[in-house]
């Protein structure tokens, strides 16, 4: 019988974020939300940033929650959150302006001037990232470029979920994973490509040590533990510190030939690999090689996932109508199909503010059907996103010439059963959706695995397996899919 082991993990995405104490015993994992909260941004001199100071006071309260229901005895605590966004500090751990939210519009012409610098395909077969204009990469040159560079005055750069373990222990470290999203990280050496930034000119000393996800970094800080009543002794766990990267970890699969899809504000489809491919295809298709557990490396592609229905949603609401997210899948589902989608990629999307405005000029210029109500403008996206899956899964059968049999989906996007059966229908396989919760299962199994409590990854799944129910989705009409591809392929720039 297994010994009773608990965790603290913490799970920040682009709008809200938890704090959740695990207990993991007898081959099983619960979880238990102890603080939900809004991971704080703000507009300021003309910028988006991260407010960090009130996410880690929100850090702070869920510790101080998880110590009040659960005692002050915890196996680690681990932070995951979003990649490529970044805190400068100085040498005395002061933080050196606000750090920049990746939607901000400062990076907007950077990959054209990158690559005056060095070559697009010269990057690639160094670090073989997606190109995408927030990449850590362009935000550092956008940052570099300004009459008052904060480069040259700081002492380290850290990647949030690096910060944040950062305050928690006071050790400054990049784990792996997240340092992966940079776009400055070599996939083979797993270290940072110096090459790189010698050439981009960014200063050596910022970038941090890197190691591996599980790696245990300190102790909780003795004032923290003070402040919130938990032992000085709990490990501060490097846990795979990218949300995907944790994602993956909950993925409840066995044996080969199968995707994963983490479903959420962002979708992120791929698979795991042995070693990253940098092959040009590979760079055709704008696939990223990221850091992965126990070696492996995250082979996939960013889609921007559920974030123009946030956006409808929100824009709706700003009208003086209230949706949930359940009423208005509902409202797409009674349109049934509607011929009618949009490029994804299109980076009108990527901006927050009028989306349905955004949707309808697109269906517009297209020459497509156009409807103003919400159930048709919802549908337009599930059917879009579909089609976004059925083609990245094409790209990966063609660049690894492996078929993939079946669909891994976890993450609170696969709450969406009209998209869930829309993407089975998609890719004309099986859809296993769950577990929901995978981000945080997957940072709570990296912790598991570093304190010994698990003793691989192949346990872990086994594990999740165990503990959550996995809901299966087959295919019902695969023809619709089949019979609009060249039609979808003809709307997108």
């Amino acid at each position: 019988m297994m010994q009773e082991k608990k965790f603290i993990g913490f799970d920040l995405g682009a709008e809200s974020g938890r704090c959740v104490v695990a207990i993991l015993k007898d081959q099983k994992i619960t979880l238990h939300e102890v603080h939900r909260f809004t991971t704080h941004n703000i507009q300021y001199e003309g910028g988006f940033h991260w407010d960090v100071l009130a996410i880690y006071e929100e850090i702070i309260e869920g510790l101080k929650k998880a110590q009040k229901a659960f005692g002050k005895e915890f196996s680690g605590i681990g932070v995951d959150t979003w990649g490529v966004d970044y805190t400068l500090i100085d040498c005395e751990g002061r933080i050196i302006g606000y750090p920049y939210h990746y939607r901000d519009d400062r990076t907007d012409d950077m990959m054209e001037e990158a690559f005056k610098i060095v070559s697009k395909e010269y990057i690639y077969s160094r670090v073989g990232i997606q190109f995408a204009q927030f990449n850590t990469i362009f935000q550092l040159l956008a940052e570099k470029k300004r009459r008052q560079n904060f480069l040259d005055f700081s002492d380290k750069m850290l990647l949030m979920p690096d910060f944040l373990n950062f305050l928690l222990s006071g050790v400054k470290k990049a784990e792996f994973s997240i340092a992966s999203t940079t776009s400055i990280v070599d996939p083979i050496k797993r270290n940072w490509s110096w090459e790189l930034i010698e050439k981009f000119g960014f200063p050596r000393k910022i970038f941090p040590e890197i190691v591996e996800p599980g790696t245990k970094l300190g102790t909780l800080l003795p004032y923290i533990a003070k402040k919130t009543g938990l032992s000085p002794d709990i490990p501060i766990i490097a846990s795979a510190g990218h949300d995907t990267a944790s994602a993956v970890v909950s993925v409840p699969a066995s044996g080969t030939n199968w995707a994963f899809l983490s479903s959420g504000t962002w979708s992120l489809m791929g698979i795991e690999l042995n070693s990253p491919s940098l092959t040009t295809q590979a760079m055709k298709y704008n696939f990223t090689n990221e850091g992965g557990v126990e070696g492996t490396t995250r082979f996939l592609k960013n889609i921007i996932g559920l974030w123009p229905i946030q956006e409808c949603r929100r824009y709706w609401l700003e009208k003086g109508t209230e949706y949930t997210y359940p009423e208005l899948s509902e409202l797409a589902k009674k349109e049934g199909f509607v011929k009618a989608w949009v490029d994804l990629n299109d980076p009108r999307f990527l901006k927050a503010g009028e989306m349905p405005e955004k949707i309808i000029a697109y269906l517009t210029e297209t020459g497509q059907t156009v409807k103003t109500n919400p159930g048709f403008i919802i549908a337009v996206v599930l059917e879009s996103l579909a089609f976004a899956y059925r083609s990245v899964i094409k790209e990966i059968e063609e660049v690894t010439e492996n078929k993939i049999s079946k669909l891994h989906a976890v993450g609170g996007g696969i709450q969406n059963e009209v998209l869930t059966q829309l993407t089975a229908d998609a890719i004309g396989g099986t859809v296993y959706a769950g577990p929901i919760e995978g981000t945080m299962v997957g940072n709570i199994g990296v912790q598991a695995i570093a304190s010994g409590a698990v003793p691989n990854l192949r346990v872990w799944r086994e594990i999740v397996s165990n503990s959550f129910d996995v809901k299966k989705y087959e295919p019902l009409d695969s023809n619709y899919f089949n019979e609009n591809e060249n039609n979808f392929k003809k709307i997108l720039k």
